[in-house]
Formats: C-alpha cells, structure tokens, sequence
C-alpha cells in the first residue's frame, strides 16, 4: 500500500541525495554561529530563521529582500523535534530543508537551530540585521508572542528587527492543497469545520475560553520517569537488566489539566490533598503554572500519589511501573475541612472539572458536595490497575460532560464487544440525552454526541508520531470540556480535542504543557 509516509519518505530520500553535492560547505553546525561571526566581524550580517518546510517562491523573495541590507545571509531553520504545526509536519526533514536552502547562491550559511525559539541563535550569531516576513509587521498577530522575544533578542545584540515587504505564501496551505497529508476521515472532518468557520469561528471559540473562571478538583500525580537503557536479561533472575541514566519528576493528574489550562481561561483554581511528601514540595514550587490558584488540605499519613516508570530511553516504552498510592484518606481524615475549601472555589467558578482517578479523593464525602453543586460540571473518571472495578462513572449523580475511554465505557455495562460509538450512544440515552459525552479511541480518535443534536460526531485522531501517550486523554478532556461549557458547535469539540490531544502525544509525560499558542499554529497549519 502507498502511504502518505511512504512518498514522503522518497521525497526526503531523492532529495536529500540530490542536493548531496551542492550548497554542503555552507552547512554548519548550531555552535560554530559564533565563529561566523568572529569570521566576518566587518560584514554586515542579516539572519532568517523558520521552518521552511516545503521551499517556494516566497521564500526566495523574503531572502533576496532580506540580504539587500547587508554582506552575508545566515538562514536558520527549527530543528523538527521543536515544529509544532501539528501531525504530518515538517513534511521534509531537517536535513533536507537545510540542504535545499544551502542549495540556494544567495545563502552564505545555513544551519538547524536545536533550540525551541530563535533567541540563543540571535545571542550567538550576534546579526546586524534579524528579518521577518511583511506578515509579521504587525507585532499583535504573532499568536506565540516570540517576536517581541526576537526583538528584545536582537536588540540586546546590538541589532535591529526588520521586515520585508515580498509577497507572501504558506507552506502549510501549498502541502494540504497539494501533497494531500490527511487520510479520507481526516479530510472529511476538515472540511466540516472549514464549512462550520473555520479558524474564524475556532478564534471566536478561544476568546469566549479565555472568559471563564475554571476550578478543578482532583488527585495530584506525580510522575517519575526513571530513564533506562536495556542491556540483557538478568543471569541470575529472569528479568530486565537495565543501566539507569536519570530521572525526572512531572505534574501529572489534575495537576497537568490545570497546567494545560492555565493558558486559556480567565482563572484556574485546583483543589486536592496532599501528604506534605518533599517531591511534591519540590513539585508544586517548580512545575505548577505560577497562574494557578492552588487549594490543598495536608493529610498526614496519606502520600500523594505518586506513579514511577522505568522508561527505555530509545523508544520512551514503559519497562516497569510502581504506584505509591493510599485509598482510604477520608476512613483516617474528616474531608469537611476539604470540602469547605473545594466549596468556596466552586462558588467562585463558572466550570468545575472533577478529574476522578480513583486513588480515594472523590468517594463519598465529597461525592455528596459535587452532587449538591449547581456548577456545569465536567466529568473524567479512570479505571486503571490500581482502582479496577471501583470507580465506574455511574457513582457520580450529577454533571454536565462526561468524557471517558473506552475501557471505561465498556466496565459499567460489562460489555466486551459493542461498538465504541454504540456505547457512547447507550450511555447518552442513559443520561436521557441531557449531558454530552465523549468516548475517546487512542490512535482512532473519539466520538462525541451533544444535547445539541442527537447525531454523533466521529473524529479522527490528528497525530502521527507519539512520543508518549501518557496524559493525551487528560488533555482532551481539559480543552473539550470548556469547549462544551461555550456552546461550541458538535463537530468543532472532538475535532479540537483531538489536535490538542495529539500535541500533548509530542511531550515525554507532562514536562511541558500545551499552550494556546502551541494550539493555534497547528490549527492553523491543518485548516489552510
């Protein structure tokens, strides 16, 4: 079967090995801009930075306007672990792009910056001269806000910041319009948003997000990503031997959804207990969006719940896995103290997201307040390895959104076999059709259905390739459940989850969150 991957690949491979002999001496390593400049301390030098991804018409013009204001052009491209347009993207990998744009005679240096922004490229090269494209003359329009970091960059060089007046083209519209990366659900699921408003309506979305008071309330997790390397089975044992390299500690749970969030509402407040441990001192002073409204109860005795994974460092597969996990807090602790707490951040709030992961949080003391709640209520709750069989979403009594996996779905009617969306459509009648529901599908994408229209919406995922899975289903239900709250229309929910979703798939656990920004490129990029 020819795949979109399969051509791409031949693309990179004809490519790469045609431009083999043209344009390689101006190739240079990320650490030697700083001998450029060294080299050419009387030259007037100006820098491009981008992504060019697929190289076109407009990007020679931006190039040729550029070097008019100078001796030498430095072109530096974003490395691909660090391009966020979301799946499918780049097209061409770094190699390639740094070899077609070498390529070109009017480039005197290219090199592949391994740095997410532009700004340690500008603090080595030091240029005279940093240009951006005439779309970026208006500073505001810059969804990520690096172009006021370029400028300061560029400035505190001794440079300046400039624009070209060159007509302008996207890469990302010439690939959709011509090299077709989506399959037929993707395509499909496109053009009902484009036909639903597109980015107009997406933007619209956003900005009445940015609106709303969120609290959430749920157990904090913290991940511990013991990075190994595999060596053998273990001579004595039958076991795994691996040699340890290093370790790193995240904010995961509810932690992570009110990180990723913290970058859309108004205000985020986060509610739970906690054991006092000193990882998660160290946690809640290092990882926690300074943004957040953190609300928490110190219970002695009771740990926070914390998950360590030994991960193979090539693959980032998980080996092993260890919980450190009680469920009995409210048998050892009265939970009216929490509860008054978690209370007053309700009031305060126009959602309230309740992220059930079933470590002995939100049993019954606090069921009974969420219950009494007159809040829209967003619902996610897990079955995993340690709670299996006692944490059905059946508990909960009273929300608005319920969003849960498959697995999920299939426990509370001990159903092996029905179709996903058969089930989705079982508990939304259940639900008498008064609370939306999403069923999330891992690599397929989810199904969603709404109070607003009996029909489902089945979306397809929008990733390609997964770095870690871990919190992708989190971070689907962050962003849809304030989608759900705004009145956003069906099909723009699952399908908006699902990019979200897919960015999140790019990160190593919760090491960095998903940003408005992060989002919006990549919506961008699939809608052009």
């Amino acid at each position: 079967t020819i795949t979109f991957e399969y051509i791409q690949n031949l693309n990179n491979m004809w490519i790469k090995g045609f431009l083999m002999v043209t344009g390689q001496s101006k190739i240079i390593p990320f650490d030697s801009l700083s001998e450029v400049r060294e080299k050419h301390a009387k030259s007037v030098i100006v820098h491009c930075h981008g992504v060019f991804d697929v190289l076109h018409a407009g990007h020679l013009s931006y190039f040729q306007s550029a070097k008019k204001n100078g001796d030498l052009l430095v072109v530096t491209l974003t490395a691909d672990k660090f391009v966020n347009k979301g799946p499918n993207r780049p097209y061409y990998s770094e190699t390639v792009r740094a070899a077609m744009i070498a390529a070109l005679q009017i480039v005197d240096y290219v090199a592949v910056n391994n740095n997410p922004t532009a700004e340690p490229v500008i603090a080595i090269l030091k240029p005279n001269f940093y240009a951006k494209g005439p779309d970026y003359k208006d500073l505001t329009k810059d969804v990520t806000g690096g172009i006021y970091r370029e400028q300061t960059a560029v400035e505190k060089a001794g440079g300046r910041l400039i624009f070209t007046d060159d007509a302008t083209m996207s890469s990302s519209a010439l690939i959709n319009r011509f090299f077709n990366p989506w399959n037929d659900a993707q395509t499909k699921m496109i053009g009902q948003v484009v036909s639903g408003g597109g980015l107009e309506k997406i933007n619209q979305l956003l900005d009445d997000v940015a609106k709303l008071n969120v609290s959430i309330v749920g157990e904090p997790i913290i991940d511990t990503y013991v990075f190994c390397n595999p060596e053998a089975i273990s001579s004595k044992y039958p076991c795994i031997s691996a040699k340890y390299s290093f370790e790193e500690n995240y904010a995961g749970g509810s932690l992570a959804i009110a990180n990723h969030l913290a970058d859309f509402c108004k205000s985020v407040e986060i509610n739970f207990t906690n054991g006092g441990d000193s990882y998660f001192k160290t946690i809640l002073e290092e990882k926690i969006d300074p943004r957040i409204k953190v609300n928490t109860l110190l219970l002695a005795n009771i740990p926070t719940p914390r998950k360590t994974r030994f991960i193979a460092m090539d693959s980032t597969q998980r080996m092993f896995e260890i919980t450190n996990l009680r469920h009995d807090q409210w048998m050892h602790h009265s939970a009216e103290p929490f509860n008054q707490m978690f209370l007053k951040s309700a009031q305060r709030s126009d959602v309230v997201i309740v992220a059930d992961f079933g470590h002995g949080l939100i049993e019954t003391p606090v069921l009974s307040l969420l219950n009494s709640l007159p809040n829209f209520i967003s619902l996610n709750v897990q079955t995993n390895s340690s709670n299996f069989g006692f944490n059905p979403f059946t508990k909960h009594k009273k929300f608005s959104y319920l969003c849960i996996d498959t697995r999920e779905a299939r426990f509370v009617y001990y159903d092996r076999y029905t179709p996903p969306i058969d089930l989705a459509k079982r508990i939304f009648g259940d639900l008498n059709g008064q609370s939306a529901v999403s069923i999330t599908l891992g690599p397929n994408g989810s199904t969603f259905f709404s109070p607003q229209s009996t029909e489902e919406v089945a979306s397809p995922a929008f990733t390609d390739k997964v770095v870690d899975a871990t919190g992708a289903g989190d971070a689907y239900f962050a962003i849809t459940s304030l989608l759900v709250k705004v009145g956003a229309p069906p099909v723009f929910i699952p399908f908006m989850g699902n990019v979200f979703a897919g960015l999140k798939t790019k990160i190593v656990g919760n090491k960095t969150s998903v940003t408005r920004a992060d989002f919006v490129k990549a919506l961008q990029a699939i809608l052009k």
